[in-house]
């Protein structure tokens, strides 16, 4: 039995990725830096794989176009057509089926990194879910305890409703849940630009 962290990426391919970023800054500024948020998480989840395997969970083409990264990942595994909530279900689904707790993050979230994920597991030892909350109403991480079949349905994907959502249907289904502190995704020129704000204000700190 083992844990699981899947990493939702996308091949960073200019026009396909960050199309609202790419709206203020250009899609091939917006895709060169999701490709430098790709390996910024990765390299900070290393730590992760002494508990859990890595997988790269990726869309935008074949496992090979991923070789840049191969190295920091434990496996790869290709994303099924549908929304959101079908290819979380089904990595969700194939990653219990190996046994043990499992989480999801994306690569748009620069400023999650290792001990989060150790927290987000060690909250599913009591928890039936976990859930990191992001500022825009939706989640960078979310993850069980065991296998629930229908634990993503009734949520209105990729909108302000997101995490309530998913929060309430844990609620009415009498799952409990644990919360990690919140993060911003970067999904937008604004985003992208509070990000700076915050790195620069860290730094001076």
């Amino acid at each position: 039995m083992t844990a699981t962290v899947l990493v939702f990426l996308k091949y960073p391919e200019p026009g396909k990725v960050k199309t609202r970023l790419a709206a203020a800054i250009g899609p091939d500024r917006a895709a060169a830096l999701y490709r430098e948020w790709i390996g910024v998480v990765l390299r900070e989840l290393q730590p992760v794989r002494e508990r859990a395997t890595l997988v790269g969970y990726h869309d935008g083409g074949s496992a090979d176009r991923f070789a840049e990264w191969s190295a920091l990942v434990d496996d790869w595994w290709q994303q099924p057509a549908g929304d959101l909530g079908t290819r979380l279900s089904v990595g969700f689904a194939t990653a219990h089926a190996r046994g043990g707790p499992v989480l999801a993050v994306g690569t748009d979230c620069p400023e999650i990194d290792a001990r989060l994920i150790d927290r987000a597991f060690d909250l599913l030892q009591t928890r039936d879910a976990v859930f990191g909350p992001a500022a825009d109403g939706g989640y960078y991480l979310v993850g069980t305890a065991r296998h629930r079949p229908d634990f993503f349905e009734a949520v209105r994907w990729s909108s302000p409703h997101t995490l309530a959502d998913h929060l309430a249907r844990c609620r009415d289904s009498g799952w409990s849940v644990g919360l990690l502190p919140e993060l911003a995704d970067i999904d937008t020129g604004d985003d992208w630009q509070a990000y700076l704000a915050r790195r620069g204000a860290s730094r001076d700190r």
